[in-house]
């Protein structure tokens, strides 16, 4: 083999490991210099080995050819050790080994295997046919180098040496590995969203036990949420009272078990290595089939998940944090114990049932529900009402009673010709004599096996000519000012645009101001229009019919709504 570092600094990693058994294949790893053997002098450890008949330990003469091979066998290995140094060294990335490389790979080892048990195999015939050879005084035992020792320094170089090891499959299987060993967890959990303009804002701050089924938080707030697989609840500490709560409705922001199962299923690749809370992290890039690429930080000393970031959705993204984590620790029973204390009000919020079948819910219901394909996990029931339990999502089915009621954060797109409510992580809408609400991370596909014709495109009509519209004046500081208000935790009505135009309204028939009961009743508007950036509202009396408002300042979920104009009555 050349011993040339740049020749092979210039091949790439696939073509020095090719190179190398392409040699073996050749038989050079069995040559010998025939003439040279009778002289060397042999080590002392060649001739000591393990007698298999005896616990005695005896002395083995190898024969010449025998001592060459082993000699130049471990000589092939040290070369394979010094191709993954100069790959190591030569080399600033190295793509990851093709499926057809390693197939032939292994092709080209398999004659190696094949070659040693005819060897042996010859041996054992040649000294048991044939009786009239002359016996050594000591038994000979040949040192050839082990197939499994060549195999295992073909992985070495593979998973060792070379930068293949920090493969975004090999990051993964470690974080899986990692995840079968998680008995509990309990870590903070950091929220944070961005919006398009790189603006950030903290939301919330979580402290989380995990064990197996049982999950218990408790944010900054002080409100303590417990499900601990059989029952589900959510402590006050401030007003004494205690909500019991449906089981099945229990969302995880970053649940390290799934998120690890998802990374496994779906395409990844490493975006590079980062350092998250303190700790030394490889950047993935998670490519769910059908949907938009998010991030996932894994912690190269445990391995497991330490941040998530999902895509950027209605102009905003969210990262999730460990910013710290334990693992495999002490987590004390009283955490996910239901006994609530004598002095403290228990209110139940649980109206439905667990039932064994879709037949048993209809039968409870009284409704003939939407079916999907996907199978859930749970069904509950309650007069009147469906709960499908797929774990990461909810699917809702009621008796509508009246028109849609549009929440005021939602955009809106069509279903079955009326509106469908758009939240960033929930469908809603009417369909024959249901109203059926999707909610939870897999919203839209489970959505669109209920119902395909679904738009989900915020919808904006063209504005009335300029002409008939009465424009507000604007003064881009004073909105300024007030998101900057709502930032900082003032005025949150503005951020609803209902709320907006209502008191848009009933400041054009009290421009002095409101004093005591507003002048105007808030259920004669209806939001007719939203997509994310501009909405429309319908007032049925006063002196305004409609308003249009618009999100000037920032077009996401933070953003406040501003009236740019209205028609008159």
């Amino acid at each position: 083999m050349t011993n040339d570092n740049q020749q092979r600094n210039s091949l790439s990693a696939e073509a020095l490991v090719d190179d190398f058994i392409n040699d073996l294949n050749q038989g050079q790893w069995l040559e010998t210099d025939m003439s040279a053997t009778d002289t060397r002098e042999m080590p002392e450890d060649a001739y000591e080995a393990s007698d298999e008949g005896t616990n005695e330990t005896t002395k083995d003469v190898p024969d010449d050819m025998t001592y060459a091979a082993s000699k130049d066998a471990n000589t092939e290995v040290r070369e394979l050790t010094a191709i993954a140094q100069i790959i190591k060294k030569g080399s600033s990335s190295i793509q990851e080994p093709s499926e057809d490389f390693v197939a032939n790979l292994w092709q080209k080892l398999e004659p190696f295997e094949n070659v040693q048990g005819k060897k042996h195999h010859a041996s054992s015939l040649g000294a048991n046919n044939n009786p009239s050879r002359n016996p050594s005084p000591l038994p000979v035992k040949k040192k050839l180098l082990p197939w499994a020792g060549l195999v295992a320094s073909i992985l070495v170089f593979f998973f060792l040496f070379s930068t293949w090891s920090g493969s975004s499959q090999n990051i993964v299987l470690a974080m899986e590995e990692s995840v079968k060993k998680l008995e509990n967890y309990h870590g903070i959990l950091e929220k944070i969203t961005t919006n398009e303009a790189g603006e950030r804002q903290f939301q919330i701050r979580t402290e989380i036990w995990s064990d197996g089924e049982k999950y218990a938080t408790q944010n900054q707030d002080g409100f303590l949420t417990v499900n601990n697989g059989k029952t589900r609840w959510r402590t006050n500490f401030t007003t004494k009272e205690i909500s019991l709560l449906p089981i099945y409705a229990d969302p995880h922001d970053f649940d390290l078990r799934s998120e690890a199962a998802k990374a496994l299923s779906y395409p990844h690749k490493i975006l590079g290595e980062e350092t998250i809370a303190g700790r030394a992290a490889t950047h993935l890039e998670i490519q769910p089939p059908g949907g938009l690429p998010y991030s996932l930080w894994i912690d190269q000393e445990t391995h497991l998940p330490i941040q998530l970031q999902t895509a950027m959705q209605k102009s905003l993204q969210t990262t999730y944090t460990y910013i710290s984590l334990e693992t495999n620790t002490t987590i004390s029973e009283e955490i996910f114990t239901y006994n609530p204390p004598p002095d403290y009000r228990v209110v139940d919020n649980r109206n439905d049932q667990l039932v064994a079948s879709l037949e048993e819910a209809i039968r409870v219901s009284g409704l003939a529900p939407l079916e999907l394909s996907a199978t859930p996990r749970r069904i509950f029931a309650a007069p009147q009402r469906i709960v499908f339990d797929f774990e990461d999502t909810i699917i809702v089915q009621t008796k509508a009673t009246g028109a849609l009621v549009i929440d005021p954060q939602a955009a809106l797109g069509q279903a079955e010709g009326g509106p469908l409510e758009i939240l960033s992580s929930s469908l809603r809408w009417q369909q024959k004599d249901l109203e059926i609400q999707v909610q939870g991370k897999r919203f839209k596909e489970l959505a669109q096996q209920l119902n395909p014709t679904l738009d989900l495109t915020p919808q904006a009509r063209p504005l009335p000519p300029e002409e008939t519209i009465n424009k507000v004046p604007i003064d881009l500081e004073v909105v300024k000012n007030n998101q900057q208000q709502v930032d900082s935790g003032s005025s949150p009505w503005q951020l609803d645009p209902v709320q907006v135009a209502f008191t848009f309204i009933a400041l054009q028939i009290s421009p002095e101001g409101i004093v005591g009961e507003p002048p105007l009743d808030y259920d004669t508007l209806r939001m007719t229009e939203n997509d994310g950036k501009r909405a429309v509202i319908q007032a049925s009396e006063g002196p305004v019919r409609t308003v249009y408002l618009e999100r000037l300042i920032r077009q996401d979920e933070t953003g406040i709504w501003t009236v740019t104009g209205y028609l008159a009555r």
